[in-house]
């Protein structure tokens, strides 16, 4: 099983003159901070944290002790910037690491918040915190957890991959039942259209000539016409109906425009019986114009001509991701890290498990924790 991916803290051991106007030593702030931090209070860390950088804005620390903070109040991006403000400052080498290390865990949790929102920002956070765990290994080939954290986000990232494939043949799939439906409207318009100029005729016969035997004959064969058209649109009715069971979230306007015309229809079916021409005309007008409404609004929801594109997008996307986790899986310069940081998130539950905060599982925690860090003692 995956580890956890966690997140430490440094404790200091500052000497260092009281600032002035402060009343308060650096290294007494640091550790009014840090015992706030264990003690949850990480708003009041902070505060004190930010004060002690008042009068160090140079130190690395601080700036590592205020990422952590920020990431155990959910602000991933706060601790991102945190984290790479104390790499960039420090001129520690495994210091610089363990910085990197908590970077990446933070682009992590940046890219598990995204999963929901936006696969592909969400598999590009995760290619992203890759990138830094192999920085951390670069700067500390013995931080084994860096490796091990690459190997879990991998498989984070192949579930996310998984996931937008299913999407993508679903929305596949969508949009050829979407054709078909425009087809099977196509195919009703033209026949109801033809009907409907009959009817015009023998209303226009039955106006000027009467109601004669063959008149009669031909609203009655009419009729049956009406009937089966009916019966061919209340089909299409049916199954939209039927589709719209699954996926209740909103009303399908292409639906009930069909079910108008299905009203429409049967009115006119009804008015040709009692050989009522005018009526069913109009009836059969305006059948017609529901139909055409309900081919406009297939339209509207379809892809416009950017689903395409947006797929082959993907489909790259895919490609450089499956290319960037196949092969030796150890460290590899800044090619590998390039490319692992190019990617597209829907994590599985099973990822959630892997990041659940260490009150939440502190049993499993003390399985799988990271071990081997020691505190930095530092004095400057």
């Amino acid at each position: 099983m995956p580890r956890i991916i966690y997140i430490i803290i440094i404790c200091l051991m500052v000497f260092i003159y009281p600032l002035q106007g402060h009343g308060k030593s650096l290294s007494g702030l640091v550790k009014q901070g840090n015992n706030a931090y264990n003690a949850g209070e990480y708003n009041k860390a902070l505060s004190s944290y930010d004060e002690a950088l008042k009068g160090s804005a140079e130190s690395p620390y601080i700036y590592f002790n205020k990422g952590a903070a920020l990431y155990k109040k959910g602000d991933y991006a706060g601790a991102g910037e945190a984290f790479e403000k104390a790499a960039l400052k420090s001129k520690d080498q495994r210091f610089e690491a363990k910085s990197k290390f908590n970077l990446g865990n933070s682009a992590y949790k940046e890219a598990e918040a995204l999963k929901e929102k936006d696969l592909e920002k969400s598999l590009e956070g995760c290619s992203k915190s890759i990138g830094y765990y192999q920085d951390a290994l670069g700067l500390d080939p013995d931080l084994k957890e860096a490796a091990e954290n690459i190997e879990m986000v991998r498989l984070v990232m192949k579930n996310i991959l998984d996931e937008i494939k299913k999407q993508k043949q679903a929305s596949k799939e969508d949009q050829e039942k979407k054709q078909q439906t425009a087809e099977k409207i196509k195919e009703i318009i033209k026949e109801q259209e033809a009907a409907l100029a009959k009817n015009q005729k023998l209303d226009a016969e039955l106006t000027g000539k009467g109601n004669t035997p063959n008149v009669t004959k031909e609203i009655g064969a009419l009729s049956k016409e009406q009937k089966a058209i009916m019966d061919k649109t209340e089909a299409l009715s049916k199954e939209l109906q039927k589709d719209n069971k699954a996926d209740a979230s909103k009303e399908d306007p292409v639906a009930k425009h069909v079910e108008n015309a299905v009203k429409e229809q049967d009115a006119a079916t009804g008015n040709l019986d009692q050989q009522n021409t005018k009526a069913s005309v109009d009836n059969q007008k305006k059948a017609v114009k529901e139909l055409n409404e309900a081919l406009e609004s297939q339209k509207k929801d379809g892809n416009n001509g950017t689903g395409d594109n947006k797929e082959n997008q993907q489909d790259k996307q895919e490609g450089q991701q499956q290319q960037g986790s196949s092969g030796n899986e150890s460290q590899q310069g800044q090619s590998d890290q390039s490319k692992d940081r190019t990617a597209v998130g829907n994590s599985s539950d099973d990822a959630k498990d892997i990041l659940n905060e260490e009150k939440e599982n502190k049993e499993q925690r003390r399985a799988l924790t990271v071990r081997g860090y020691k505190e930095v003692e530092k004095d400057w």
